[in-house]
């Protein structure tokens, strides 16, 4: 039998006295696009800063195809092929929009950087992302928010990664931007990545997504086929009540 592509068995984590995961398990397969749901404080981020190496786990364990995987910085995590799309932004605003890019993956041949194998790298990713002509060199601090979000996409697209985790991405993109995000992750299903997706728009999520797991307080409490639920039966997962209560009525005088 074949092991997933990305497998989290157990994983634990405690901020002071504040439980944030409880042994949680997580699976992506190859070619897989796995949405991560739940409320603001559910522990989603957590839970992926954990895979990407922002954070450690108190306990759990991590498997990226079979082998046992433990980053200790993020850029531990890029080299092993985890790659972070972070919902706040993560770039060097005095650099470039090349050097943001390829931060962390620069290529060297006897101390000299290829440039020009840097610029092909980040015109392709761009063109993936539908912006093949945005200046590389321009700092990327001079760029309206929406384009900085993009190309927070791009050095994603330009390592060797296995598994790509988005958290909130489409949440300062435009609607057309956005559209080119799924068609992005369309391409990355179809060239075997596994995808990790944090949305709180379900729509997204039944879009894009094939599998889900849900997290409340902490716990992962439901796992399953995107297709084979309604999108009322996941916010009743995420919020651990019936939908009716979600907005009671309170009798009052006008």
């Amino acid at each position: 039998m074949t092991a997933s592509l990305l497998a989290m068995k157990g994983i634990t984590k405690r901020f002071g006295a504040t439980q944030a995961l409880i042994d949680v398990s997580l699976n992506v397969e190859r070619g897989q696009v796995h949405a991560l749901i739940g409320e603001n404080g559910a522990g989603k981020s957590t839970l992926m800063k954990i895979l990407a190496g922002v954070h450690k786990a108190d306990q759990g364990e991590m498997l990226v195809e079979g082998k046992r995987f433990a980053p200790t910085r993020p850029v531990d995590a890029l080299r092993a092929g985890v790659a972070m799309i972070h919902q706040e932004l993560n770039l060097a605003p005095d650099m470039s929009v090349e050097a943001n890019i390829l931060l962390g993956q620069e290529r060297s041949s006897w101390g000299w950087v290829r440039r020009s194998e840097h610029r092909e790298k980040a015109r392709r990713a761009l063109a993936m992302l539908s912006k093949p002509y945005l200046p590389l060199d321009v700092p990327i601090g001079q760029l309206p928010i929406a384009v900085q979000q993009v190309v927070e996409i791009a050095p994603a697209l330009v390592s060797d990664a296995k598994v790509v985790i988005f958290d909130e991405p489409t949440s300062s993109l435009t609607e057309e931007d956005a559209e080119h995000l799924f068609e992005v992750i369309q391409q990355l299903k179809q060239q075997g990545l596994g995808v990790v997706y944090i949305s709180h728009f379900l729509e997204e999520v039944a879009r894009v997504s094939d599998v889900y797991t849900v997290l409340r307080d902490g716990r992962a409490v439901e796992s399953g086929n995107v297709q084979d639920v309604s999108l009322d039966h996941i916010v009743h997962q995420m919020v651990g009540r019936e939908l009716d209560e979600l907005f009671p009525h309170v009798p009052h005088e006008i």
